[in-house]
């Protein structure tokens, strides 16, 4: 726990977070009582030195999501797009593996993850010519249903890209123009970037990984950026933490922006921000939902509805998280890829300006060993391979990241609830809980429910 407290010294508060989580650089701004907090601290880049500052931006990732969300909202708005009708009515080329899928896959299901494509698609198109997000949708009809269409919820970044060409082919202009004409310039958001071209012209963070599995040694990545062609789901945007609470207030704020202008309608903002599906039970303190574009976390107690989402790419990670209820968010912004540094820079955040506390129960039951061998085997999808054992009274996993720059991580898994475990690693650091879903008639697990992602049992 960082010593300054944020809401009292949020540039101390920034200083301390990067020397207690070992980070190279981190960005954040506070939006509450109507009054804007910023602070940045550290190095933008180890290789060529330079000082992280409120100016620099640093790439969001799939908090992109929301904003091409936005987009197809504003569509929506002119009686463009109907999100009950089948993405294959405005995309005449949109095909994957699955015939009937291809047919029945509507708009709604790609803004909400719950469309069944399986998501972590990121072939290498660096260095390759014209419209990457035409040429990406194109490579999508070789991919899978994760589970079957509207049933389930996993996340999707190849959803957000097809969205993304949707929004291309109704508005007539490339997915970067409508970022620019349609959301950074009404909303004023003048330090953000679309097209890595305009970085020139700004403070650029680079993005930081582990140098091998040596998680206390960072390295830049020779490749700045995830493959591009999934621009849409956030492999491209850059921008301050300043900007992202412009993007935020809208969203707060009946879809208005700073100069009281109409961006989106105030029907928009609601249907982004209600409940499309409940995701797999997987905390005792919270439900969470899907919204369109929107996560949304309904805490007990206190009774508390949080907006949010959160962002990766190649060295960064990010997140952005509203409070409508009480017009207060924050935004925050680090260079180095450590899971564990966003996900306590986000708890004591959302604590300071919500005064909840975060922590989950510590688990208190165990399960018989005939029903862990139940659960043990193998379980994969694009983004990991998970491999399940018991022993004894014991459940153990190995994680294989197959996409994300981290090394292996053995688990303990103790028993929280029906199907909920929570991961502990030999260091006794506890991660997200994991849920097994969709058991068949045997009670077999058919599914993991992890980080987002459902991994099938082989």
């Amino acid at each position: 726990m960082s010593v300054s407290k944020p809401l009292n010294d949020l540039q101390a508060y920034a200083e301390q977070f990067i020397q207690d989580h070992k980070i190279p650089a981190i960005s954040v701004a506070i939006w509450k009582d109507n009054r804007l907090t910023t602070a940045a601290a550290g190095c933008l880049n180890q290789d060529t030195g330079g000082v992280a500052t409120t100016e620099s931006i640093f790439q969001i990732g799939s908090i992109t999501k929301v904003m091409t969300t936005s987009l197809v909202m504003q569509l929506v708005d002119e009686g463009k797009v109907d999100l009950d009708r089948p993405v294959k009515h405005y995309l005449q080329d949109f095909m994957i593996a699955d015939a009937e899928a291809t047919r029945t896959i509507t708009v709604r299901h790609l803004l909400c993850h719950i469309s069944g494509i399986a998501g972590d698609y990121f072939p290498d198109d660096s260095g390759q010519q014209g419209n990457l997000i035409a040429r990406y949708v194109d490579r999508c009809s070789l991919l899978p249903l994760v589970h079957p269409v509207g049933e389930m919820w996993s996340y999707s970044n190849a959803a957000f890209a097809i969205a993304g060409r949707l929004v291309e082919v109704v508005r007539g202009i490339s997915w970067y123009q409508a970022m620019q004409d349609y959301l950074y310039a009404p909303l004023g958001m003048d330090q953000a970037i679309v097209d890595p071209k305009d970085m020139i012209r700004f403070s650029t963070a680079a993005g930081h990984i582990y140098e091998g599995n040596n998680t206390d040694s960072w390295i830049v990545p020779k490749q700045p950026f995830l493959t591009m062609g999934q621009a849409p789901a956030g492999t491209t945007p850059a921008m301050t933490a300043e900007n992202l609470i412009r993007f935020a207030r809208a969203h707060m704020e009946n879809g208005f922006n700073q100069q009281e202008q109409s961006w989106l309608s105030t029907g928009s903002i609601a249907d982004m921000q209600k409940s499309q599906m409940e995701l797999p039970k997987a905390s005792q303190i919270s439900a969470k939902h899907t919204g369109l574009g929107w996560g949304i976390t309904e805490f007990d107690n206190p009774p508390l509805r949080v907006l949010s989402h959160g962002g990766g790419t190649n060295g960064f990670l990010s997140m952005l998280q509203l409070i409508p209820e009480q017009n207060a968010a924050f935004s925050v912004l680090i260079n180095g890829f450590r899971p564990s540094a966003i996900e306590a820079l986000t708890g004591e955040l959302l604590g300071a300006l919500a005064d909840i506390k975060l922590q989950q129960p510590e688990p208190s039951s165990q399960k018989p060993i005939a029903e862990l061998k139940q659960i043990a085997g193998v379980y994969e999808s694009f983004d990991t391979l998970i491999t399940v054992t018991a022993t004894a009274d014991k459940l153990q996993a190995t994680i294989v990241y197959k996409i994300d720059p981290l090394p292996p991580l053995d688990l303990d898994l103790r028993h929280v609830e029906e199907g909920c475990f929570a991961p502990y690693t030999k260091e006794g650091n506890r991660c997200p809980n994991v849920v097994f879903v969709k058991p068949d008639k045997n009670g077999v697990p058919q599914y993991i429910f992890n980080g987002g992602r459902l991994s099938r049992r082989l």
